[in-house]
């Protein structure tokens, strides 16, 4: 089966943009208002491209529950730069403008941890839901004192999209299968990074230092103790296996020429994927969208996506909480519960690419191909990359503290940072933020 495109270059892209959230222009708790036929109004914040305006689900629903009138707001938006500190004022202000809330992983450890500002679904008898889900991401979806705040979506399994025009121009293998067996372990990686680098093709091997930093981060982690920057108890755990040597690799990398001066998500970056600036980016499901929207019709074909270095990783995924500040508790948890039904997620994945954490829906995309990117086998791939792959550690300070580590990575690129410099500079910068916080 192939993977659908349903107009989504124009929301890929939209989601690389600063844009104006929705979210803080509105006062009022959620679902308060009705609309002219006094249909009950609920309003999904969501950030990104999480798939729910491609699908057309807000269409679907409304068929399906001719009392209720849904809104996805804030598509496109910036999770880190607007969507988070949005949520995160709205909460303190008691005055949450979404009945559903979109969230993504990293953020999840700091939304938990304040159980008052959400609702229980275990109360509408969701606690049945545990089955269709992977252990960690059940779980992952519960407060600290136990209740039951949001179904997961989608997973963020890994691959490494690449683009076969330029591996051809230096002399490497173009194939996908030869590919992943060429760079089978990150010695193979640095390998081919360094025969690229030698061919003298006008292009950067990789992008930049964060997306493969990021990537290599957690596929580390799973193998050892789920440990990266901090742990539950607010502690920096900087020498972990997972930080140091994702950090490492990048600093080797960079040694040898391989690394672009891309920081990711710029419009550099963005330019830099169409334009044929680079050669490969690390890419969890979710960016398979991402790197189509910016790279455009053009470039169809020149990318391809192969099985990543190493074992089994994930790296992203989202939720959707029901606050408790919704004035429809009970029909905001349906909905939500709906669009993370294994049914959505698949149709989900088939608009944007967002691979399902339901088992069900994870099998029944397996067979998936996706044209834009050489038929690439994405199902398989990507459901092998996270089979069995174990929850990680997110303190509730590991957002600021991967932060400052990316910028360390970013001021190694522009020159503000020497490879000798580079670890004590990410200690300092890392204490700094937890000195600063960054709970709610």
């Amino acid at each position: 089966m192939h993977l659908l495109n349903r107009h989504r270059g124009k929301a890929a892209a939209a989601a690389l943009a600063a844009g104006v959230l929705a979210l803080s222009a509105c006062g009022g708790n959620g679902g308060d208002e009705t609309s002219d036929d006094d249909k009950i109004k609920l309003t999904v914040s969501i950030f990104g491209t999480m798939g729910y305006t491609e699908a057309e689900l807000e269409k679907e629903y409304e068929a399906l529950h001719e009392n209720i009138d849904v809104v996805f707001d804030g598509d496109g938006t910036n999770f880190d730069q607007e969507f988070r500190p949005a949520v995160e004022s709205e909460l303190q202000a008691g005055a949450v403008t979404g009945d559903v809330i979109g969230m993504d992983e990293q953020a999840m450890a700091q939304m938990m941890a304040q159980s008052q500002y959400w609702l229980d679904m275990n109360e509408y008898g969701y606690d049945s839901r545990a089955s269709e889900y992977p252990e960690w991401k059940w779980n992952i979806g519960h407060t600290v004192d136990g209740k039951l705040a949001g179904f997961g979506t989608d997973v963020g399994g890994i691959g490494m999209c690449y683009r076969t025009d330029l591996f051809a121009e230096a002399g490497l293998p173009t194939d996908r299968d030869e590919v992943a067996a060429a760079w089978a372990d990150w010695d193979g990686f640095q390998s081919l990074a360094q025969d690229f680098v030698d061919s003298g093709v006008d292009a950067a091997f990789l992008d930049g230092p964060t997306q493969l930093q990021n990537m290599l981060l957690g596929q580390l982690a799973g193998q050892g103790n789920g440990e990266m920057y901090i742990d539950a108890e607010g502690n920096l755990t900087l020498d972990s296996a997972a930080a140091q040597e994702s950090v490492n690799t990048v600093v080797e990398l960079n040694e040898i020429g391989a690394i672009g001066p891309f920081v990711s998500w710029t419009e550099e970056w963005n330019t830099a994927q169409a334009e044929g600036g680079f050669a490969v980016m690390p890419c969890p499901a979710w960016m398979l969208g991402v790197v189509e929207g910016t790279s455009g019709a053009d470039n169809e074909g020149n990318w391809d996506f192969a099985a990543a270095p190493g074992v089994a990783g994930n790296w992203g995924g989202s939720w959707l909480l029901v606050p408790a500040t919704t004035a429809h508790p009970e029909e905001a948890a349906a909905l939500a519960a709906w669009l993370t039904a294994p049914e959505q997620q698949v149709k989900i994945f088939e608009a944007v690419g967002a691979f399902p954490s339901s088992l069900e829906a994870a099998e029944e995309v397996q067979g998936f191909t996706n044209p834009y990117f050489n038929e690439a086998p994405v199902g398989e791939i990507i459901s092998t990359s996270v089979a069995e792959f174990p929850a990680l550690e997110y303190g509730e300070l590991h957002h600021p503290v991967k932060q400052a580590v990316e910028g360390v990575l970013n001021g190694l690129l522009d020159g503000t940072y020497s490879a000798d410099e580079v670890w004590d500079a990410i200690q300092s910068e890392a204490e700094n933020a937890v000195a600063l916080g960054g709970g709610l």
